[in-house]
This record gives C-alpha cells, sequence and structure tokens, in this order.
C-alpha cells in the first residue's frame, strides 16, 4: 500500500485497551486497523457507521475529512475519545523573530 493510500488526516487521540495508554491516529488507514482490532467490546451504531465510512474512505468514495469525523463521534459514543490539546510551541521567554516585522513588496 502507497503511503497516499493511507488516507491522512488531522491527528486524533483515543484511549488503548491498557489504562492510561493515548494511541494517536492519524489517518484513515490507521483508524480502521483501531477499529477492527482495539475497539472496545461495545459496539453502538456510530461504531458501525464509522466502519463503513472508513472502508468507503479506503475505497476512495468519500474524503479522509469526513472519515475522522465518524470515527471521533464512535469514539466519543464509546468514551475513549481523547480531547487534544492544541499544537503550540514551548514559552522559552524571547520574542518571536517575525514579531512586528512587516512583509515589503520587492520590486
Amino acid at each position: 500500500m502507497v503511503y497516499e493510500d493511507y488516507k491522512t488526516f488531522q491527528r486524533v487521540q483515543v484511549f488503548g485497551r491498557q489504562a492510561g495508554q493515548l494511541v494517536s491516529v492519524t489517518s484513515a488507514y490507521d483508524a480502521a486497523r483501531f477499529v477492527l482490532e482495539h475497539w472496545p467490546d461495545q459496539a453502538g451504531p456510530k461504531n458501525l457507521m464509522a466502519r463503513e465510512i472508513l472502508l468507503k474512505c479506503l475505497e476512495g468514495n468519500c474524503s479522509p475529512a469526513v472519515a475522522r469525523v465518524a470515527f471521533v463521534e464512535a469514539a466519543r459514543e464509546a468514551d475513549i475519545y481523547m480531547e487534544a490539546e492544541p499544537m503550540r510551541p514551548a514559552y522559552t521567554g524571547k520574542p518571536d523573530p517575525k514579531w512586528g516585522k512587516r512583509k515589503t513588496a520587492r520590486r
């Protein structure tokens, strides 16, 4: 399988089977594997819908963004979804060198 076939999307974090284990899912392929291999025993209606949508995405019949939403909703239903913190650089106490500089048009 070529990397482009994985149908990548923005990172989603879910709890794994072990206590305190966080799993990062970044593609429809990874989400489908997680749903099939590591999902908790209870499978609700959103889980079944997510399975269908993830397979459609891997076939090329829907976008990765739609597959991500379906996976997140199923994870919320199963109570394994972890709200991700926005990725921000660590504060260093120094001003950003780009701050306050204007872009000038070159002629």
